[in-house]
């Protein structure tokens, strides 16, 4: 099962939405341009794409995920992390997408720790240069990327 689901993940589309435009994230990939030189406009090492919804990977509802985007846009705003706007979801729609934030962070170990506190099976980190890293939370692969 965990296999499967870390496939879900690996598979699936991200987005984020920055002032001239959305760039498209596909772990493995090259962190792209704009979004690195937007990285590094905020003097962080990287970003973590973090959503609140559906935590664990069990559906919520409607209105129990907008309530934990609220509570994750709170904390970003409250450290004063720069963020941006971003999603996830299945080419397969076989998952709703998810709204997410793109966060400027100072290191991985701080992106680890606001996705155990949303209880996230994993999240993505964008290095300031390199590729999209899927960095799993939970279970026996948690490290692993």
């Amino acid at each position: 099962m965990v296999e499967a689901l870390r496939s879900a993940y690996e598979t699936a589309w991200y987005s984020v939405t920055l002032a001239d435009g959305v760039e498209v994230l596909r772990v493995g990939d090259a962190v792209p341009m704009r979004v690195a030189a937007w990285i590094a406009s905020q003097n962080a090492s990287g970003a973590t794409l973090i959503t609140a919804c559906n935590p664990f990977s069990r559906l919520a509802s409607e209105a129990e995920n907008a309530e934990a985007m609220a509570r994750l846009r709170a904390l970003v705003a409250s450290r004063g992390w720069p963020a941006l706007p971003g999603a996830g979801g299945s080419d397969r729609d076989d998952w709703p997408a998810e709204p997410s934030l793109l966060v400027a962070l100072d290191s991985l170990r701080q992106a680890q720790r606001i996705g155990r506190a949303f209880r996230q099976n994993a999240i993505l980190w964008l290095p300031r240069k390199g590729k999209v890293e899927l960095i799993w939370l939970r279970g026996s692969q948690a490290g692993c990327q």
